[in-house]
């Protein structure tokens, strides 16, 4: 993985939350309440690039092509339930990381309206020491 720093927004800290996740795009509002968004292709086409894949592979489906296939675009990756905080960090340009208290706060704000909107995470092992 690229070893840019991330863009870090703590979720519940000074205002920072999810406004709404779409199959376009996360809105999400930052520490300093200013109102920013991840484009969600944007990190899918990242992923491929970063993980070696051909581009050709990602074909961008509608929800109707979706039916009945098992393709899964991957748009960020994250910690493992160990891992404290928790967070989310997407393949856009700023690498922008989510960090949440708990991963029920993080699967019921960002996991599960990702999913349902088509998009994936991969988990990431950190080896401890």
């Amino acid at each position: 993985m690229n070893q840019t720093v991330p863009e870090m927004v703590r979720i519940g800290v000074a205002n920072a939350q999810i406004k709404c996740v779409t199959p376009q795009r996360v809105e999400y509002f930052d520490e300093a309440e200013q109102e920013c968004f991840i484009a969600l292709e944007e990190c899918a086409r990242s992923w491929v690039q970063l993980h070696n894949q051909n581009e050709d592979d990602l074909v961008l489906l509608t929800s109707e092509d979706k039916a009945g296939r098992r393709t899964e675009f991957h748009v960020a990756r994250r910690g493992s339930h160990a891992d404290s905080p928790e967070w989310i960090e997407f393949t856009n340009k700023r690498h922008t990381r989510f960090e949440f208290r708990s991963y029920k706060e993080a699967y019921n704000t960002l996991l599960q309206p990702l999913r349902k909107a088509g998009w994936y995470t991969q988990i990431t092992r950190v080896m401890k020491p």
